[in-house]
């Protein structure tokens, strides 16, 4: 008897993607994981420096080649670029790195968590508090260029610190401006802990007075020749800071504004953007900072920029006559 003959399948026919198509598929995950590398490399780099700067700061103890492999970065980084440095501006330069670590880390195991100032971490408060000292010298060269503001750092007088948080910034300010008296003002006691005790280590504990306040509360009248707000104060609160502010300073008196995130360098602007969204507040622009400024009574309203990152904008309360 024969054999039946079973229907036998079709042979399927395997279709292979266009080359082309898989060539673009590689070339961007290759363009995504080269990206990576480039970014780690400023990552690397920024850790080596702070390991450097720890290395000097705390003398510990480390194998011959990798002190020298460490170096070997910095110098690669820039060769002078740590050459003169006074034991405080290494401290100064450490925190900074630390924080900037820190909150980077915080962003990446965190990346969900409401907006809000929520820091309690020392490291990052500590290096927030650090970088703010750089404004004061800011405004001190930009004073250099305003007679009038000049004037105002130089007679007796009165600097408010809003948002003090650690105090670095009112301590750069009492040492710059010794005849301005200082208060600084903030409602996060994690930080006014270590504020006072910054004040304290720096003897600075008599030259500045620091308040549990928040700006919405200062009801002073025609008492401060020159206030400063930060660039993180949240977005609801700014007209009834910008109020409060303009009838806290005697007439003449001089308001100063941080705008973050306004320089038109693409990635630059977007971090500064993202930190500010993590803050819980608004990336203003120039121009509406500006504007703001104006539409509360601020007259003589100027802008300069002391690095890439940041714009500064002034405005004076008006005087009589």
């Amino acid at each position: 008897m024969p054999h039946a003959s079973w229907p036998r399948e079709a042979p399927t026919t395997q279709v292979c993607p266009p080359a082309n198509a898989i060539d673009a598929h590689f070339m961007t995950f290759e363009t995504l994981t080269s990206t990576i590398f480039r970014l780690q490399t400023a990552l690397d780099a920024l850790a080596a420096l702070g390991a450097e700067l720890r290395m000097r700061r705390e003398g510990l103890p480390v194998d011959r080649r990798l002190a020298s492999a460490l170096r070997e970065v910095i110098t690669a980084l820039e060769p002078t670029l740590l050459d003169g440095m006074t034991a405080e501006q290494e401290s100064a330069a450490l925190v900074i790195v630390q924080a900037a670590l820190g909150q980077a880390n915080e962003l990446m195991t965190d990346p969900a968590r409401p907006p809000g100032w929520s820091y309690d971490d020392p490291a990052v408060l500590q290096g927030q508090g650090q970088a703010s000292r750089r404004f004061v010298h800011a405004i001190e060269a930009y004073a250099e260029r305003c007679p009038d503001l000049r004037r105002t750092l130089r007679e007796p007088g009165a600097f408010l610190d809003v948002g003090t948080g650690v105090g670095w910034l009112a301590i750069e300010a009492a040492r710059t401006w010794p005849a301005l008296r200082c208060v600084g003002i903030d409602i996060w006691e994690p930080a006014l802990r270590l504020a006072r005790a910054n004040l304290a280590g720096a003897g600075m504990d008599e030259w500045v007075e620091l308040r549990t306040q928040s700006v919405e509360d200062l009801a002073e009248r025609d008492a401060f020749t020159l206030a400063w707000l930060p660039p993180f104060i949240p977005l609801d609160m700014t007209p009834v800071a910008l109020r409060n502010l303009r009838r806290a300073l005697v007439p003449g008196g001089w308001l100063v504004v941080a705008v973050l995130g306004a320089n038109p360098d693409p990635l630059s602007g977007a971090l500064s953007r993202l930190k500010l969204a993590r803050y819980g507040t608004y990336s203003w622009t120039t121009a509406e900072a500006e504007a703001q400024l104006g539409e509360h009574g601020f007259e003589q309203v100027a802008t300069f920029s002391p690095n890439s990152r940041t714009v500064i904008i002034v405005g004076r309360k008006p005087a009589p006559g």
